[in-house]
């Protein structure tokens, strides 16, 4: 029994003994840990979550694989710091300085990046989801192929920013400047970016469904086979802009100013250009089917051959078009004025020509092209009867 008693004493001592041993490095790991936080530090694969770490200096520091999910980091300067992999969840990060620093994979969802730099940072594949970045510095920072959903970017700054293949569906970026930015392959459908500076931005093959781009600019930009079906671009400017092969299904263009865009093999069908500015676009080989172009002005194109089934050209003005051999059946041009618009050959059945104005050019290629069931004022049968008079006068035959 005695030797009982003091196995269970030693055992006793032993447990207490590293219960104290614990408590000292439990209490002197922060104290470590705080050394430890300078430039240039090596904290690669800690566990740093929840601390306070605001307005400290880690510039160049190594702190990629680190949990830092829920540390406060506001004003800390992070320049050219590591943090690959890094979790930083729900971080505080107001106004940290991180420029060309590497978060690529790192995961910041629902981090407050509030008034942050991130200029020329590297941030591939990167989480963002729900991230607050208002007013943040991201000129030139890499954020291709990060996710960005439901993320915050109001007044950011996104000056040559590359966000290739980033998921932005449904981001709210308003009045944003995007400004010579690399969004191509990027999927920002159901976005609101109205206002937004994109001139000489890159946006090839850009998902932009449902997007509202109303007023926003878009001078120059490269938007080759983008899909804007059923996009809002009410008085937004596309003046210059490259739509080749653009799918526009639907869209909204009512007043957009687009003087000498390319819309070469654009898809437009259904779309609204009503009082749109086409001065000089290009419009060879588009699809406009359905499309609505009152009160355009039409000038110089090559539209030859172009389907404009059921479209409506009311109270437009067309000078110089060639639309030989055009699909024009069930379009209305009502009150249009015509000015030696090339016709011959077009497929205007089922048209209504009421109450046009035209040229002799025009009459005289209006009396080759297919006008069967359509609707004609009185004077443009008087003259067409009088074309046909005369050539019957004159056959041989």
């Amino acid at each position: 029994m005695k030797i009982d008693s003091l196995v269970m004493h030693a055992l006793g001592t032993l447990m207490l003994s590293i219960l104290m041993a614990a408590c000292c490095i439990a209490a002197a790991q922060p104290q470590n840990l705080s050394s430890k936080m300078t430039d240039r530090a090596d904290l690669a694969d800690l566990d740093l979550t929840r601390m306070n770490l605001a307005d400290m200096h880690l510039n160049q520091s190594n702190l990629s694989g680190a949990n830092l999910s829920g540390s406060n980091l506001s004003g800390t300067f992070m320049r050219s710091a590591w943090l690959l992999d890094s979790q930083l969840q729900g971080t505080k990060m107001a106004k940290v300085d991180l420029t060309g620093a590497v978060l690529s994979g790192a995961n910041l969802a629902g981090a407050d990046l509030s008034e942050a730099v991130l200029a020329y940072s590297q941030m591939s594949n990167a989480i963002l989801n729900n991230a607050i970045l208002k007013k943040t510095d991201l000129t030139e920072a890499d954020l291709s192929d990060a996710n960005l959903s439901d993320a915050d970017l109001t007044d950011a700054r996104l000056f040559r920013t590359d966000l290739s293949g980033a998921n932005l569906k449904g981001i709210y970026l308003i009045g944003a400047n995007l400004i010579g930015a690399h969004v191509s392959w990027a999927d920002l459908s159901e976005s609101y970016l109205s206002k937004g500076q994109f001139s000489r931005s890159e946006l090839y093959s850009t998902n932009l469904h449902g997007a509202d781009l109303s007023e926003a600019d878009f001078t120059r930009a490269y938007l080759m086979s983008a899909n804007l079906t059923g996009a809002n671009l009410k008085w937004t400017s596309l003046s210059y802009a490259d739509l080749t092969e653009a799918k526009l299904m639907g869209a909204n263009l009512n007043s957009a100013k687009m003087p000498y865009a390319d819309l070469t093999r654009a898809n437009l069908t259904g779309a609204d250009l009503t009082d749109a500015d086409l001065n000089s676009a290009r419009l060879a080989g588009a699809v406009l089917c359905k499309v609505k172009l009152d009160r355009v002005r039409l000038s110089e194109m090559d539209l030859r051959g172009v389907d404009l089934t059921d479209s409506s050209l009311r109270s437009s003005i067309l000078v110089l078009v060639y639309l030989a051999n055009a699909k024009m059946n069930g379009a209305d041009l009502r009150d249009a004025t015509l000015d030696r618009v090339e016709m011959t050959g077009a497929d205007l059945a089922g048209a209504n020509l009421e109450r046009i104005k035209y040229d002799q050019f025009t009459l005289y290629s209006l009396s080759d092209a297919n006008l069967d069931g359509a609707k004609i004022s009185d004077d443009l049968k008087a003259d067409l009867s009088r074309i046909k008079e005369v050539a019957k006068a004159g056959s041989p035959c």
